[in-house]
């Protein structure tokens, strides 16, 4: 935990300060361990680097995220967040140079490893799950440990003081697992100062006319009613299978449109051979399927209305939203997310 992160910590639920004590350092002046004490005398302990605010978090949904991203990670899909995420919600990665990032549900600190690469001056990752003492740390691990805090915490009371950064806080495909989103979203825009800006996006629900309403409501629905009761190993083994069929053109297709499995566009990469392409298709639609499916509490898919609903009552000026024209379109460009700046 770097010193940066301990001036801007918080209690997540009086708001005032902490006081560090029995703290120990590394080589770096990064702290190690020690604890976090409140103005009542609660403690949270710092273990590993990690401030651990662990108080009433749902052990389920915890673990679940962290036996997905511990074992699908997400460092391979580079070039497909560069190509969806940052092309349709950014244009580019210039954008990340110099920024404070705060990558709210960070899971496996890929994109928080990316964003480090592309010039951004700090990194802060908020996660609930064990995710950051495994895969994060490990994708991390070449990064230098001045420029970026590890964070376990609930994204919905975010440890942090209000208005602490002009940066970018980014939280994509991560909102709609919380127990609220219009919360959720509320608590990480208050952490921005006026000029910083909130990126955010959440499952569309998509549930208009006959054939839609029936591949929602009775397909999906009950499929990851079955599927989130299963062990891990037993959802990956529906996944894989499912994953593999995905490949079959017309099979596939049908699996896809009746909300079997859900893979996404995987275009071709220059000079790729069908081999290749082949994987790189089954190993998105592992985790894509795996991820839709999974065993998490919340899985919220919000209309156009509910999420413009959510962006009224945060008050932001109209000229401050960006992307809100192609972001409400469908089919929804691949990886598009909002843009609210304060």
């Amino acid at each position: 935990m770097t010193p940066y992160l301990l001036s801007i910590l918080k209690d997540p639920k009086s708001g005032k300060c902490l006081t560090l004590i029995n703290e120990k350092y590394d080589s770096n002046g990064n702290i190690i361990s020690g604890e976090l004490k409140t103005f009542t005398g609660e403690q949270y302990k710092i273990i590993n680097g990690i401030p651990r605010f662990l108080n009433n978090a749902p052990v389920k949904s915890v673990e679940a995220f962290g036996n997905q991203w511990n074992f699908f990670n997400f460092v391979q899909f580079k070039n497909e967040w560069l190509n969806h995420t940052v092309k349709n919600t950014w244009g580019d990665t210039n954008i990340f140079k110099g920024k404070i990032i705060i990558d709210a549900g960070g899971g496996s600190g890929a994109q928080g490893k990316w964003f480090l690469e592309y010039g951004a001056k700090h990194l802060i990752i908020l996660d609930l799950s064990n995710s950051l003492d495994d895969v994060a740390k490990r994708n991390l691990i070449d990064a230098d440990p001045k420029k970026y805090d590890l964070v376990q915490c609930s994204i919905d009371n975010p440890p942090l003081k209000s208005n602490c950064t002009k940066g970018l806080i980014y939280c994509h495909n991560v909102i709609q697992h919380t127990p609220s989103v219009e919360r959720t979203l509320y608590a990480l825009y208050e952490l921005l100062s006026n000029g910083g800006e909130l990126v955010f996006n959440c499952y569309p629900l998509n549930d208009k006319g006959l054939i839609r309403w029936i591949r929602f409501h009775i397909i999906y629905k009950n499929l990851r009613r079955v599927l989130k009761r299963l062990t891990f190993k037993k959802r990956l083994y529906y996944v894989r299978i499912i994953s593999f069929l995905r490949l079959f053109p017309i099979l596939g297709f049908l699996l896809e449109k009746l909300n079997f499995t859900l893979q996404g566009n995987i275009p071709k990469i220059d000079g790729e051979n069908y081999i290749n392409h082949l994987k790189r298709r089954y190993k998105s639609t592992l985790v894509n399927t795996f991820d839709y499916y999974g065993a998490h509490t919340f899985q919220w898919h919000l209309s156009n209305k509910s999420i413009k609903n959510i962006l009224s009552n945060l008050s932001p000026k109209p000229s401050r939203i960006i992307n809100k024209e192609k972001y409400f379109i469908r089919p929804q460009p691949i990886g598009c997310a909002l843009r609210i700046i304060k």
